[in-house]
């Protein structure tokens, strides 16, 4: 508070003393020695160099740090702006820049005819408007407390028009109002995809009732609900597909810009678009909980709560502000020539410090939209760009969150899909979280389930029943083994279980224990990648904080070599966490659970995995990733990197040129407008450079594989697993199988092998590698794949070797102990290398980031890929090139448009104007009807009343239908007694049968129950159906607007009888903000110099005061008279903003008819031609 006195007062006493100098040198004939014009340049330029200087001490005795403390986060360091301006705003600014073009123009036609002095009035006027909306803009900012290099472009206009150079003012006009269009149109370009996601949100869905399909809003939708997505329609809520399979355009949540196939079974999310056939799906979610609502949610936050950061360009405006006011004064001073001051001014327009850095952070928020990052605003953008140290969550963040099936160990000569067939068919009836784990297994390698029965759980133990007639047990080692001896390939389960950090689910059939199932939170597959293109972009520390135990934590540690591990952290120790690393570096925490929202809150960055993550860890963090991957989240950081490194640059490109040309304009060698034509170059430049935010950063060089393609091949993979669980269990069964039985193992494992594996590989050299190479910085993964293959065909060709010789001689222990020996190598080879492969593929399909991006750009500028002839080709064909075209076409015809508004206002001869009466209507009506009969009641809209959609307008008295409705309920009460006792009657019959008395008699009994029964069923559905239907009429008594808008017309009173087929009630207007005014005109008031699209002015009886302007949009003639004279029907529409004009007014229009418009008056006894 004290400071903002100072500064209050400081300011004050600035401009008192300003106030004071300029009245001392008028006092004293100053102004009589220098002219007012220089006098008056001069006081500005010290007041102004005083001013700038106070106020920057002022800030600097407020608090140290001039730029913000680099310790506090975004919102709190910078002050509140928005990111972009509102429409109003957007309009008053295209306004500006087309009135001081068109100055422009206009002026140097005018002065090219000879007229230079009316030419600098006109580029005056031009000006002004600028210069005053700059004014007011500065007022506003110096109460608020702020100040920037705004008034640099103030000065400059002002100083201009004091100095005569009316022609350099306008120019930096039209520089300053055009920068502000160009942000315009670059946020707005930006904005575009994160308000696609808003727009295109889905407002209803198609749900399956029975037979029959039938529209509900989504509010509606419950979970369960069989819901219809037609072709090309966005998928209303979560769930999942009940059809076959869909194909699915999922570019608008994870960005994956191909359509994806499903399964039925398979998840299907909220926002993607069937680009396929229609199918089925259940609602998994309500429509608020859904994938997509939060997405939009997000999305609007982020939009109204806009960037927490204030323009880069202020932060050094206390410097370039008293700078360039000190080398003015300076030029002046040494040449004792204003206009070298003004000329410096001109060139220190800091329009690029102005608009660079808004467009670049926008830019760089959409370029992340598009690839399911979600930033909420530029601050958290700015702080994610200065990332030093990254902390993640494991569970659910680092690992896929939640128990999966990682391996099947059976019994000899068991089957790994029977077992986990027979498993998940008992686990059906368990609602334990292990329990979905094994159904969803099972449902993904597309095993047929079947309904168990005598089911019996055990809590903490398992579950037994019956499937298929075999009796089953599912859980632990005691619940399976019942006290019997635990067999050696049950203990080599668990054994490796252990070793993996897994939980073991042991099966039984009919009390013979037959496999194990290993169930584990694995680590995600592109978790690996993440950690090293993290490292690459230059995170130097990265830690793991969890709250689960010290093994499994220090596992996920290993694996992705990361720099620490905190686990047995509970949510109040991982903030302690974030806070002590916050203390070395800027922290960046990424979690998905609830748990992990305070640590989120805390960090300098806050990355939820929105995708399945929970809503509380996505509304504390600052950014969203929309996708479940986690190497989105090296990507977030490489965008944000690049994008403050475009903003800077265009920040210090565009400084280093404002100062090269304002030392060239202080020594004479630029003019003031040759200095404001520079700046509007430099202003365009750095406003390009700054939409590079938009790109992917590559310039050229590789594009990534697309997913589905990556997706595909990993599918390749999961078809070979089973060979290699097999192959596994085959080694473990010749530990203790006889010897012709170890012989048919082998040759199993060698026909294995043969058919699948090398098949595989073979597949591998021919077609795959060939294909993805284009899509890898280089060829040196796949030459170490390659060479994995040929270990694996040699050991294959030692597995055939050893199994040719078994054929016809029984194995001894040594050749069994090579067999086994092969095969394990086989299978860990096969292993590794199909790991190895998906982490290419993953590279592949991802965009370059780190040292990859930066081999990719140098490779791409050493090969010179296209010659300098094709890289015009490809510009001349790129947008940029086609804006800049349309550009020039744009300013050529404000040139020659010009010259011909002049040729035709200067003309002396003008029509005379044409008068009628017209009546005013609105455009664009919706009726407002019943669908019943009775006598109003009340009445609540009139004329000019707003209402919303689903507003009462009017009450039909609901008397006499709220009477029908109490009957219908009795009916309905009766019928259901009636109901009741015959199918108590029909139960009694069965009973009397069932006990054994006669057929004969009490079957005619049953027949007559039952179709007593039926009758009255048929009575309750008749009377449930009356009720329904008198419901519906009460309901409809009130009379409700089916659209917003404002009513127009009235035909309801109270008291008055209305029926369905009585006319509309009211007349409601959608777009009030235009009417149309019809008029009639006789062939006497020159129809003839009236057209399609002449200017007209009216005024209406209750406001006499106020013009109105209109276009003519129609004119069509009328069939004469009596007296055989003609008339023409003229339709006017004019603008209602402000919502003064009204349907029934009467308006007097006056038409100013344009030169050599056609004529439609024509000799006598000659028939018009009417134009519609």
């Amino acid at each position: 508070m004290q400071k903002r006195r100072l500064e209050a007062a400081l300011r004050s006493s600035i401009f008192a003393t300003g106030v004071a100098l300029l009245a001392f040198r008028v006092a004293k004939g100053y102004f009589n020695r220098v002219g007012r014009a220089r006098a008056a340049f001069q006081t500005l330029i010290v007041g102004g160099f005083a001013a700038a200087a106070a106020f920057g001490s002022a800030r600097a005795f407020g608090r140290a740090d001039l730029f913000g403390d680099p310790r506090a986060g975004p919102s709190r360091r910078f002050g509140v702006d928005r990111m972009s301006p509102t429409a109003k705003e957007r309009f008053w600014r295209r306004a500006l820049i087309l009135f001081s073009l068109a100055s422009l123009m206009a002026g140097l036609v005018v002065a090219f005819i000879g007229s230079p002095g009316f030419a600098r009035w006109i580029w005056a006027a031009g000006a002004v408007p600028v210069a005053a909306s700059l004014a007011i803009a500065i007022i506003r900012d110096l109460r608020a407390g702020r100040t920037g290099v705004d008034a640099i472009a103030f000065l400059s206009m002002a100083a201009a028009l004091a100095l005569g150079e009316a022609l350099a003012g306008v120019i930096v006009a039209v520089m300053y109002a055009g920068g502000n269009v160009l942000e315009d149109l670059a946020v707005g370009r930006a904005e575009r995809d994160l308000r696609s996601l808003v727009d295109r949100a889905p407002r209803s869905a198609h749900r399956r009732v029975a037979q029959e399909i039938e529209d509900v809003p989504l509010d509606a939708i419950r979970v369960g609900d069989m819901l219809l997505v037609r072709a090309g329609e966005v998928v209303p809520v979560d769930g999942q597909i009940a059809s076959s399979e869909a194909s699915l355009d999922e570019s608008a949540v994870t960005g994956e810009p191909l359509p994806v196939l499903r399964h039925a079974g398979e998840a299907v999310l909220s926002g993607t678009v069937n680009a396929g056939e229609a199918f089925e799906m259940q609602a998994s979610a309500l429509a608020g909980e859904s994938t997509y609502a939060g997405i939009v949610a997000l999305v609007t936050a982020a939009q109204s709560a806009k960037a927490p950061f204030m323009r880069m360009a202020d932060r050094y405006a206390l410097l370039l502000l008293p700078t360039a006011l000190l080398v003015a004064g300076a030029a002046w001073a040494l040449s004792h020539d204003p206009v070298r001051g003004l000329a410096v001014l001109v060139a220190a327009t800091p329009c690029p410090l102005i608009l660079a850095a808004p467009a670049a952070f926008i830019a760089g928020a959409s370029q992340a939209a598009r690839r399911g990052i979600l930033i909420k605003g530029g601050g958290p953008l700015e702080a994610l760009a200065r990332t030093r140290t990254v902390m993640f969550d494991k569970t659910g963040t680092l690992t896929v969150g939640g128990a999966r099936l990682v391996a099947i160990e059976t019994a000899p000569d068991e089957a790994q899909d029977e077992a986990l067939r027979l498993a998940a068919s008992l686990e059906q009836a368990s609602h334990h979280v292990v329990a979905a784990a094994i159904v969803s297994a099972a449902t993904q390698r597309g095993l047929a389930l079947q309904l168990p029965r005598n089911v019996r759980e055990t809590l903490g133990t398992g579950i037994a029943g019956e499937v298929e007639g075999a009796a089953l047990r599912v859980g632990s080692l005691s619940f399976v083994h019942q006290g019997a001896p635990v067999a050696d390939w049950a203990a080599r389960a668990a054994r490796r279980a252990s070793w993996r950090s897994a939980l073991t689910v042991f099966i039984s059939v009919d009390g013979q224990p037959i496999a194990a199932l290993l169930l584990a939170d694995e680590l995600r597959r592109e978790a690996p990648r993440a950690v090293r293109a993290l490292r690459d972009i230059g995170v130097a520390k990265i830690v793991m904080v969890t709250g689960d135990r010290p093994d499994a934590a220090e596992t996920i540690a290993a694996a992705l070599d990361l720099d620490a591990v905190l686990a047995d952290r509970v949510p109040s120790d991982k903030v302690d966490a974030v806070a002590m690393e916050q203390r070395l570096a800027p922290t960046l925490m990424v979690g998905d659970g609830i748990n992990d929202a305070p640590a989120l809150a805390a960090a300098d960055v806050g990355v939820a995995m929105g995708a399945r993550g929970a809503s509380a860890s996505s509304e504390a963090a600052d950014v969203v990733i929309l996708v479940d991957r986690i190497d989105s989240v090296p990507e977030a950081v490489a965008i944000a990197r690049r994008t403050r490194a475009i903003a800077l640059q265009s920040i210090v490109v565009g400084m280093t040129l404002s100062g090269v040309t304002m030392t060239a304009a202080a020594f004479g060698f630029v003019t003031p407008v040759a200095g404001a034509l520079i700046q509007e170059a430099i202003d365009i430049a750095v406003i390009l450079n700054a939409l590079r935010a938009l790109g992917p950063g590559v310039a050229a060089g590789r594009t990534p594989m697309p997913e589905t393609a990556a997706r595909a091949l990993r599918k390749g993979h999961e078809e070979i697993t089973a060979c290699l669980d097999r192959l596994r269990q085959i080694a473990d069964a010749l530990d203790e199988a006889p010897p012709q039985r170890a012989a048919d193992y082998i040759l199993e494992a060698d026909r294995l092998v043969g058919e699948t594996i090398l098949a595989h590989e073979r597949e591998d050299e021919s077609a795959i590698y060939p294909r993805i190479s284009s899509f890898l910085p280089d060829g040196a993964a796949l030459g170490a794949m390659s060479r994995a293959h040929r270990e694996i065909r040699h050991q294959a060709r030692l597995l055939t070797r050893l199994s040719d010789g078994l054929r016809d001689n029984e194995p001894d222990k040594y050749a069994i102990r090579d067999g086994q020996r092969i095969i394990e190598s086989i299978e860990a080879l096969a292993r590794l290398h199909n790991a190895q492969e998906e982490d290419i593929y993953e590279q592949a399909a991802s965009p370059p980031l780190g040292r990859e991006r930066a081999r990719t750009i140098e490779r791409a500028r050493t090969e010179g890929a296209a010659s300098a002839l094709d890289r015009v080709s490809d510009a001349m064909r790129g947008a940029r090139w086609r804006r800049r075209l349309a550009l020039g076409a744009l300013a050529l015809a404000i040139l020659l448009g010009s010259a011909w508004l002049y040729g035709r206002w200067g003309s002396p001869f003008r029509s005379p104007s044409v008068t009628a009466e017209g009546v005013v209507a609105a455009i664009g009506t919706t009726p407002i009807e019943t669908r019943i009969s009775g006598r109003i009641e009340a009445v609540y809209c009139d004329r000019g009343t707003k209402v919303v959609a689903g507003q009462i307008c009017a009450e039909i008295d609901p008397g006499p239908y709220r009477t029908i409705a109490s009957q219908s309920e009795a009916d309905l009460a009766s019928a259901t007694r009636r109901l009741e006792q015959a199918k108590a009657h029909l139960a009694r019959v069965r009973k009397q049968i069932e006990s054994g008395r006669p057929k004969a008699r009490f079957m005619a009994m049953l027949e007559a129950a039952q179709r007593r029964v039926a009758a009255e069923e048929e009575s309750y559905a008749s009377s449930r159906a009356a009720l329904r239907a008198a419901e519906d009429d009460l309901a409809r008594t009130k009379i409700a607007a089916p659209v917003a808008g404002t009513v127009v017309a009235r035909d309801a009173e109270v008291g008055q009888t209305v029926g369905d087929a009585h006319k509309a009630l009211f007349l409601v207007s959608t777009d009030p903000g235009v009417v149309k005014i019809d008029a009639i005109v006789h062939e006497a008031d020159e129809i003839g110099e009236v057209r399609i699209g002449s200017l007209a002015t009216f005024v209406v009886a209750s406001l006499p005061k106020r013009v109105f302007s209109g276009q003519v949009t129609q004119i069509s003639r009328l069939a004469p008279g009596a007296a055989k004279a003609a008339s023409y029907r003229i339709v006017l529409e004019a603008p209602n903003a402000d919502l003064l004009l009204e349907p029934e007014m009467t308006a007097t229009i006056t038409i100013e008819p344009e030169k050599n418009a056609p004529s439609f008056h024509h000799p006598s006894g000659v028939e018009p031609r009417p134009i519609e």
